[in-house]
């Protein structure tokens, strides 16, 4: 009887300590769930403040090109404002960057099909040469034409149809139509990751019958025009007859060098630009990609945009 007081006051302090740690650990949780309710706010309002910058720098890339457009309707070249790379600027709460590139310097893969949806054997042999200038298998050519074009038979020596990717997993189809970005150069048969991202700065996917812009073309996509024209004799171009300022004439230029039907699809201006534009917000950064077509006033609106991936 002398110990039931010492155990009874045992229990009270063991109660007591167990009252303490759950209403420690009660706190600790409700403190964990305001941190983190708070840190989502802030997220949430950082990534819609930084999209509401990327939209300023889209409308501002517009009057740039409106405003380029106006100036010198008849060339578009890397020594215009369009073309200079902007330095970070500080905005509330971070900084942004920026840059336009024509996207019509570019080959553009779904210039491998004509309107009818058939094989355009002169865009094709510029492609097999612009994947032999790059030292990427020639034949990637023809996996892309089944990809696009609108039959179901393979092509020779080397196509892919349906066939060749049912056994993908998952499996799936070709399209067998246009596509809207060259990311899905990734989903075609064959193409190694290694081989994706060698080709991806030099490809584009832009409407069919685009013309190419050789006054913003690189050496690697100059050189794939003709069999004539070596990557040095492009970097020659380039450097000695093109510089900042463009072809002086394209026609005089390029007359000796290029086929008949090829020379009338490539021109000086341009009607196809991406913006690459990048936020950071605290802690919180956002790239858009949105490719801007710009119509004969100078009118130039977004008709595609992507976040992280171009």
């Amino acid at each position: 009887m002398s110990s039931f007081p010492k155990n009874e006051s045992g229990v009270a302090i063991l109660t007591s300590m167990l009252v303490v740690t759950l209403g420690t650990l009660i706190a600790t949780n409700l403190m964990w769930q305001a941190n983190l309710d708070l840190r989502r706010a802030e997220t949430a309002l950082a990534t819609d403040q930084g999209l509401m910058y990327l939209q300023g720098a889209e409308a501002w890339a517009g009057e740039i090109l409106r405003q380029d457009q106006l100036e010198s309707p008849d060339s578009d070249h890397l020594g215009e404002k369009w073309a200079i790379q902007l330095s970070p600027m500080a905005v509330e709460g971070g900084l942004i960057a920026g840059h336009l590139e024509d996207l019509q310097g570019r080959f553009n893969l779904n210039n491998l099909i004509t309107p009818q949806g058939e094989e355009d054997l002169v865009w094709r042999s510029v492609f097999e040469r612009l994947l032999i200038s790059l030292n990427l298998d020639p034949s990637i050519a023809g996996v892309a034409v089944d990809w696009l074009d609108a039959d179901s038979s393979a092509g020779f020596p080397r196509g892919a149809e349906d066939a060749a990717y049912a056994g993908s997993n998952p499996p799936y189809r070709v399209p067998n139509s246009i596509i809207t970005s060259s990311s899905e150069l990734r989903a075609m048969f064959g193409l190694e990751l290694q081989d994706y991202s060698r080709l991806l700065p030099y490809v584009t996917a832009l409407p069919i019958g685009t013309r190419l812009n050789v006054n913003t073309a690189s050496e690697y996509v100059l050189a794939s025009l003709s069999s004539d024209i070596s990557l040095a004799a492009a970097e020659s171009m380039i450097r000695e007859q093109r510089g900042l300022n463009g072809f002086i004439d394209i026609n005089n230029t390029f007359e000796r060098l290029l086929d008949q039907d090829l020379l009338p699809r490539i021109d000086a201006v341009s009607q196809h630009f991406l913006l690459v534009a990048s936020v950071s917000i605290s802690n919180n950064q956002t790239t858009m990609y949105s490719l801007l077509q710009r119509d004969d006033s100078g009118i130039a609106r977004s008709v595609f945009r992507s976040l992280g991936v171009e």
